[in-house]
């Protein structure tokens, strides 16, 4: 029978099989971006629409053939061939799904492929219903088999280079150009198959059920084009989705880790902070180093350059104090800032404990160099505490505590050195743990207490006014003095609720002494620079008067002389309100700081008080005597109160009684009893007086 070849009906078979080739390459590459249910329904899904396609290339190129009869076709059989070529499109997408492109993987899923669109083909071929029986030219029907194994081979080379990882698109006209290539490998198999084929002389139309040609060119034609550009859009609009995904999932991973950074890093000297060095520790502990090494780098006298040269100067120093730091370890090792002015640094690579020397050695001469800060020269020098892993302690935190309590023998043994842990030197780190959490509790439960200390006048022996002192016997910690006690609530940042602890019990007894007696009696308290420098002191302080119903006239407030330096203009600001409220201020422990009586002039003071160590060897000493004498002398020109501390003997109270001192200070006359006590002595004094 002659046959021939309807050009139109050939160019569209050959735009059936490119849309199929598209649809087969998106597929597989949704396939590999997709895991769990979401790769098992691509699988499915891409399979049936790409089997669609080859199939129906298959039929139009076999509609294209004008046959000198009418011909129809088996519906079973037709079945068949439609469900051959969705299996064999379902295996060539596992194949891509699974695995790596290797040769033997390559070489079974083309034999597979390759004969499972033979059956495709070939039982298509037998739907076709005529009298007499279809044979083939065995020389060309192996050159079909041949091809349909080479293009599958090519068709799944192709995907795995269009898709060789997940989630990675090859560009638009690469695709195009591999869609045409498979397309033609496809087509070449069909029309080689058809080449074939060798028909029945005089066959005819067999008078059983079937589709006509026509039906079934509109019917394949539409459906399969629909439902492979249907998946194609799917395809695409889930790349695009998954593209956004992976766009949105890559700015949160930018902003993790902006914040990790920020989480793990110092924002002032970049370095990182405790929370990145002990995860390091740990990380050290997991990975069963051998040994390394911890460092507590503390600024000895940081406190003093932040007091009299401003928070500025002390921030600038911290930098610079970093870098050198950094300068002065090796790469290899970690340094951290853990606090204001406390740094740790992490020796690694399996230090010796004279490689550690070295290293420490280093950090301690290069902080005591003189730092250039803006146009000033800053000297400060450092502490060092060693701990080295695994002969001082074996867990991170035990490390930590006990380079901590050896940086404080190396303060204890003159500073400016490096000190190795040894056994003895927890006890004082224990102890400054538990006043942090037993001050805490102090402070909810008024576990503190104060003791007043009688002011006197020089002339008349009357009692002015008392200082409200702070006193802790703790059930735990036995006693904690006035000097331990200040210090560590500043460490700790407890000395703001501690300051307004202090202020509003002793404004409360002085207000309760003037309901009970009916007698004055005005109420001292020190205040130290970090309250001075809270934004909301002036304010607290007007609510602690009215809350208690103390008269402003009845308190004064104690301030250093390092409080002023530390930031002048601020200070006086603050100064200036608390006098508008009606509050008197006094500067205490006058002579031991940075300041004169002429720098004192701009601060609106009202008292000055005379430090005790001036008093200890003022009626011996000439040079002390002169100092007191000019103190009290100057303060008289500036219109200023005097209170003299210290006064222990008669003779130091007639050295102040001759200079016309105004008020004294000491166990003279008393020292600082509790409340109840107080109250007895003032009695006893009222009625010998009397």
């Amino acid at each position: 029978m002659d046959a021939q070849y309807h050009p139109g009906l050939v160019a569209l078979s050959l735009g059936v099989a490119f849309i199929a080739s598209l649809t087969a390459l998106d597929m597989a590459g949704r396939l590999r971006a997709t895991k769990g249910i979401a790769s098992h329904l691509w699988l499915t899904g891409g399979a049936f629409s790409m089997g669609v396609g080859i199939w129906s290339m298959h039929f139009i190129g076999m509609l294209a053939m004008d046959m000198s009869t009418h011909v129809m076709y088996d519906i079973p059989l037709t079945l068949v061939s439609f469900l051959a070529a969705i299996l064999t499109s379902g295996l060539a997408l596992a194949v891509v799904r699974n695995g790596s492109p290797t040769a033997g993987r390559l070489a079974a899923g083309a034999l597979l492929m390759g004969a499972g669109v033979c059956i495709m083909h070939y039982v298509g071929m037998e739907a076709m219903q005529m009298h007499g029986e279809l044979s083939y030219d065995p020389l060309i029907f192996a050159c079909s088999v041949l091809i349909a194994v080479g293009a599958s081979a090519a068709a799944l080379w192709l995907v795995f280079s269009l898709n060789p990882v997940a989630n990675q698109r090859p560009s638009f006209w690469f695709r195009v150009a591999a869609g045409m290539v498979m397309a033609v490998g496809i087509a070449g198999m069909h029309y080689t198959g058809m080449a074939a084929t060798i028909y029945p002389e005089g066959m005819h139309m067999m008078p059983v059920d079937g589709l006509s040609p026509g039906r079934l060119a509109v019917s394949v034609a539409s459906v399969s084009v629909s439902i492979m550009l249907s998946a194609l859009v799917l395809s695409i609009y889930d790349t695009h989705l998954t593209s956004k995904n992976a766009q949105l999932a890559a700015s949160l991973s930018d902003a993790n880790r902006e914040l990790k950074s920020m989480v793990y890093r110092d924002s002032l000297t970049t370095l990182p902070n405790r929370l990145h060095f002990e995860e390091k520790i740990e990380e050290l502990l997991q990975q069963g180093s051998d040994s390394f090494s911890v460092f507590f780098v503390d600024l000895d006298h940081f406190k003093n350059v932040n007091d009299s040269l401003g928070h500025h100067v002390g921030d600038l120093l911290i930098r610079q104090s970093a870098d050198r730091l950094r300068a002065a370890v090796r790469e290899t090792d970690l340094v951290a800032r853990v606090g204001g002015d406390e740094f740790m640094v992490l020796i690694q690579g399996n230090p010796s404990r004279k490689v550690a020397e070295s290293l420490a050695f280093r950090i301690v001469e290069s902080l005591q160099q003189p730092f250039q800060i803006e146009d000033m020269l800053v000297h400060v020098s450092s502490s060092v505490g060693v701990s080295m892993y695994p002969d001082h302690a074996a867990q991170k935190h035990e490390l930590m505590i006990y380079a901590d309590a050896a940086m404080y023998a190396a303060k204890k043994s003159g500073r400016n050195n490096y000190v190795f842990y040894q056994e003895n030197m927890t006890s004082g780190t224990e102890r400054r743990s538990k006043m942090d959490e037993r001050l805490r509790l102090a402070l909810l439960n008024d576990g503190l207490s104060l003791a007043y200390q009688p002011k006197v006048e020089v002339s008349t022996g009357k009692v002015t006014g008392v200082e409200a002192l702070v006193r802790w016997q703790d059930d735990v910690l036995g006693t904690v003095t006035p000097d331990e006690l200040i210090p560590f609530a500043e460490d700790s940042n407890l000395i703001l609720p501690l300051g307004e602890w202090v202020l509003r019990k002793a404004c409360q007894f002085s207000a309760n002494w003037e309901k009970e007696f009916g007698v004055a009696l005005p109420i001292a308290v020190n205040i130290s620079a970090l309250q001075l420098s809270h934004r909301g002191f002036v304010e607290s302080v007007k609510l602690i008067l009215e809350e208690t119903g103390l008269a402003a006239n009845r308190l004064e407030l104690e301030l250093t002389e390092s409080t002023l330096v530390k930031d002048p203009k601020y200070a006086q600001g603050v100064m200036s309100a608390l006098r508008d409220a009606g509050v008197s201020l006094s500067i205490d422990d006058f002579g031991t700081g940075y300041s004169n009586l002429a720098q004192l002039r701009r601060f609106p003071i009202d008292r000055l008080k005379i430090d005790k160590s001036f008093m200890s060897e003022a009626v011996f000493n000439d040079q002390d005597a002169a100092i007191v004498k000019s103190v009290i002398a100057l303060a008289k020109i500036l219109n200023l109160k005097v209170t003299t501390e210290g006064i222990e003997t008669e003779e130091q109270l007639e050295f102040i009684r001759s200079l016309n001192g105004q008020e004294y200070q000491g166990y003279y006359y008393s020292k600082a009893l509790p409340a109840d006590e107080l109250k007895t002595l003032l009695l006893k004094k009222l009625a010998q007086a009397s």
